[in-house]
């Protein structure tokens, strides 16, 4: 009798963890993205150059990478690309974040 009540207790307070989540699932929008915000059509524009010009700069450290046939050389561009894609892809999300779904 004890494990009957132990199990129906732990099945009460796992459901109670879940209401919450469950209520936020309900009501989610795919239209309308979480955290969403948006951009101020001046700022678009200049965002869209920033982008352009790291792309261009990744694609450049990538093309020395291919050509490098030195293994430490190789290090110090993969270290250049990840310091290039941690500047690009909050940059890139922001951007993708105020275009609405079709």
């Amino acid at each position: 009798m004890r494990l009957v009540l132990a199990c129906a207790a732990a099945i009460a307070l796992s459901g109670c963890s879940t209401f919450s989540s469950l209520r936020e699932a309900w009501s989610w929008e795919a239209t309308r993205p979480v955290g969403a915000t948006a951009l101020p059509p001046a700022e678009e524009p200049e965002l869209g150059v920033r982008i352009t010009q790291l792309q261009i700069q990744r694609d450049g450290i990538r093309s020395q990478i291919s050509a490098e046939p030195d293994i430490w050389a190789r290090q110090r561009l993969y270290a250049d690309l990840h310091t290039v894609g941690l500047e690009l892809t909050p940059l890139q999300r922001r951007l993708a974040g105020n275009k609405p779904l079709r």
